[in-house]
């Protein structure tokens, strides 16, 4: 039985200490032995430069800007090439798109100094002895650095647009639009940086100038300080008739197109609830809810939709409201929906995964149905409405609220070069109110179903091979937020003898630049009518329905359970880290041949309800630790496997499993480089090394990244990831010959980037548990970390024994 409380280490900061800081990789010959080959790169990389002078020459500018594609094999900071070929006062990198894809300015005499660089780097392989004897390649910096260049191309047309003419003009014509294109600059756009920068404030006239000789009404406007710190103006499209003009639509995307400094032309975002499919229940009669106890306290859960209808059965929940809009015109079939999955205690819904306590409702009622209405509401359409959600939050997390239910999408795909805007805008409130939101992945519609989940791996992995419509199905925006918890969906089982599988219409990951999302999945109800969830409809009747839409409320209760159980204030590393810790993953999920998909779709798993993540049984332990990590510090924690579990020759049994959650630095400008500090966590065995009597560690938990390459590190081994888990169960006669282990924890900046000075807060929880249910893990490891002076205290309580390291 579990009754034995989550430890936290109300010390963690005794353990950061600095960091052991292995030396950079080597320099590289990516040309080792192919002197012909690299001569014929240089040549290549020679024409290619100067066909970048020459499109800054036919601009008329006084600078352009390229795009430097670096090789596979170059992705790591320690190859890039900005000690020589691309100096930062020379040629500056003034952006990332996808991997390995730097954006560069440069002056025409920036491109004759690259020039001559590269015609400068030695032809031959160069060698030298190592340590053992043996001749490697030892090439200069510069060689080096040529190598790792794999194209260059002058930033055009197609890196700025994604979308056709016709494609804009339906656009604009929506109200819901704001009538703008938003265009995000290379160049600060804020008066106050052109006042310290002549040449950027003339180019910036020069762009205004082109634009004004398409059409007069054609100006560009700063929106509030967050999006001109970013680079981002508005281009009015409504005034005075102009964007109902093709030739006027035409001619300024033509200016924009050519407009060296323009970086990307957006689309302004349209937000819509996730699709969902209701229909009436079997039972939709008007039922008695049963309301909340008069002398209960419960956790509040904001829902970001389109309002909870003030109907009977869910009024007494709903604790605070907000209407946008005219509540006439409102259709509040969806946001009424997740109420009742939010208060429901196993009233409609009886599947043992949403167990979890019913909660009370904050009701941000912010999103429009109807589009004459959020036009009017919203002038500025999602700029506006992001605005006015920054605004609502705040006035919630007065009211106690820390958890945002959010299940609204923008009808856009997440993209591997691209932290969208809305992503970016809403993880900023996320830091700015210290809460946590809980978005969905988004639903696919006919004819983009998938096919059933099949329960044999090998047909699953042939079902999705031969999926039509290969990439349409991935995550909707914003499931590229770094800070919020992305939920996908599951069928709900008819019986306990039926495993748990993806739903046909959930969206699959990856995230932002292949990074790992969803973060968790929760049942959505199925596609077949007859599996569905149960709620109300905005009249108070029972309807059943399926969606994405529904699995995020689960996540949500969860998160606010744990928040409210946990005496004082909970960061929200800890809180993030405690639902994907306690979450397990599908069955049939876990199979080996199913591991490079099945996070795509399941995340880390289903959480637990908020009682079975914070308490465990005698036969394991968990333990939380909380602090930052500044410049060259790291946490190193050492401990002994419990007594019990300890084998013959030292060798080590049992099961651990170890989740890191942690708060990046994050800058948009970089594309798929957006995190710009990764921590990394390490479970270590001590190794004795017989001949030599030399200690050292290795690593318990295998990582499917393991490789040398980059790309495979961020998508196999989730390097770069804000939220990552690791696992793993040994046999039961042990491992390795030591007790000793260490845990470690330490801090990755991305080259040229450093930590800031208040560090990088992260919250680390490690178990260690006999599986086969027989040693007395707890009071074994309890003991012998109290004899080693660690804090550990309950966390529900520790708030009230002790302030926390870092607060």
């Amino acid at each position: 039985m579990a009754h034995n409380p989550i430890q936290i280490v109300l010390n963690s900061g005794n353990f950061v200490d600095d960091q052991q800081i292995n030396p950079g990789g080597s320099k590289t010959d990516f040309y080792a032995e192919r002197d012909e080959q690299f001569a014929v790169h240089k040549a290549d990389l020679i024409s290619q430069f100067a066909a970048t002078k020459a499109s800054i020459a036919s601009s008329g500018r006084s600078a352009g800007f390229a795009r430097v594609e670096l090789r596979t094999a170059a992705l790591a900071k320690s190859h890039r090439p900005t000690q020589i070929l691309l100096k930062a006062d020379a040629t500056p990198i003034q952006g990332v798109s996808d991997f390995g894809e730097l954006l560069v300015e440069l002056t025409p005499a920036a491109v004759d100094t690259v020039i001559n660089n590269v015609s400068k780097a030695e032809p031959e392989t160069r060698r030298k002895l190592d340590r053992n004897g043996k001749l490697k390649p030892n090439p200069s910096r510069l060689r080096s650095e040529v190598g790792a260049v794999a194209k260059v191309t002058p930033y055009g047309p197609s890196d700025r647009r994604d979308f056709s003419l016709d494609a804009a003009a339906s656009w604009l014509s929506d109200p819901r639009s704001g009538g703008y294109l938003l265009i995000q600059m290379f160049i600060p756009v804020t008066q106050k940086d052109h006042a310290s920068d002549d040449r950027q404030a003339r180019e910036m006239v020069v762009f205004q100038r082109r634009l004004l000789e398409v059409h007069p009404s054609l100006l560009l406007t700063e929106a509030s300080d967050w999006w001109s710190e970013r680079g981002f103006l508005r281009l009015g499209m409504d005034s005075q008739g102009a964007s109902r003009s093709s030739e006027v639509l035409r001619d300024v995307i033509a200016v924009l197109d050519s407009e060296p400094y323009v970086r990307k032309v957006w689309l302004p975002p349209i937000i819509e609830q996730t699709r969902v499919v209701t229909s009436p229940s079997e039972s939709n009669g008007a039922p008695y809810f049963v309301p909340p106890r008069t002398d209960a306290n419960y956790p509040i859960i904001g829902i970001v939709d389109t309002g909870v209808s003030d109907i009977d059965a869910l009024a007494p929940w709903v604790v605070g409201r907000v209407v946008a809009g005219d509540p006439e015109s409102r259709d509040t079939s969806h946001g009424t929906f997740i109420g009742g999955l939010v208060a429901d205690a196993g009233f409609l819904n009886t599947q043992p995964e949403v167990a979890e306590s019913a909660c009370r409702i904050f009701d941000l009622g912010l999103h429009i149905t109807d589009e004459q209405s959020w036009a009017e509401a919203y002038p500025n359409g999602f700029m506006d409405f992001l605005e006015q959600l920054d605004f609502e939050v705040e006035e919630a997390s007065k009211s106690g609220v820390r958890v945002f239910n959010m299940s609204l999408v923008l009808n856009e795909l997440v993209r591997n070069d691209t932290y969208s805007p809305f992503a970016a805008r809403l993880d900023d409130i996320a830091d700015k109110h210290d809460v946590v939101f809980v978005v969905s992945a988004g639903n696919l519609s006919e004819p983009l179903f998938r096919s059933p989940w099949p329960l044999k791996a090998d047909q699953a992995l042939e079902m999705l091979a031969n999926y039509p419509y290969p990439g349409a199905d991935r995550l909707h925006q914003p499931a590229d937020s770094i800070r919020s918890i992305v939920v996908g969906a599951l069928d709900p089982r008819r019986d306990t003898s039926v495993q748990l599988v993806p739903s046909i219409y959930t969206r699959r990951g990856p995230g932002l630049a292949m990074g790992s999302k969803p973060d968790l999945c929760h049942l959505g109800g199925a596609a077949d009518s007859t599996n569905q969830l149960q709620s109300f409809d905005a009249t108070g009747l029972v309807v059943s329905g399926c969606g994405t839409s529904y699995a995020a409320p689960f996540v949500a209760k969860t998160l606010g359970h744990i928040e409210h159980k946990i005496s004082g204030a909970v960061k929200r590393e800890t809180l993030t880290a405690l639902a994907v810790h306690g979450a397990v993953a599908p069955l049939h999920m876990e199979h080996a041949k199913l591991a490079h998909v099945a996070r795509d779709f399941v995340g880390f798993g289903i959480p637990q309800t908020s009682d079975q993540i914070l308490l465990t049984d005698d036969h394991s332990i968990t333990l939380v630790f909380e602090s930052q990590l500044k410049t060259k510090k790291a946490l190193t924690f050492d401990f002994q496997w419990p007594q019990a579990l300890v084998r013959q020759g030292g060798k080590c049994a049992g099961a651990a499993t170890l989740t890191l959650v942690y708060r990046p630095p994050l800058d948009m400008k970089y594309g798929s480089e957006t995190v710009r500090v990764n921590l990394e966590a390490y479970l270590r065995q001590e190794k004795l090394d017989i001949d030599t009597g030399e200690l050292s560690y290795e690593g318990f938990f295998k990582s499917r990244g393991s490789s040398g390459l980059e790309r495979e590190r961020v998508r196999e081994g989730q390097k770069w990831g804000s939220v990552k888990k690791w696992s793993r169960k040994t046999q039961k006669a042990g491992v390795g010959t030591s007790s000793q282990f260490r845990l470690v924890i330490e801090p990755l900046s991305r080259s040229g980037f450093a930590i800031p000075e208040e560090g990088i807060p992260f919250a680390a929880i490690l178990s260690i548990t006999d599986p086969w249910g027989e040693a007395p893990v707890f009071n074994q490891m309890r003991r012998s970390l109290q004899a080693r002076d660690v804090t550990i205290a309950d966390i529900r309580t520790a708030a009230q024994i002790r302030p926390r390291v870092g607060e």
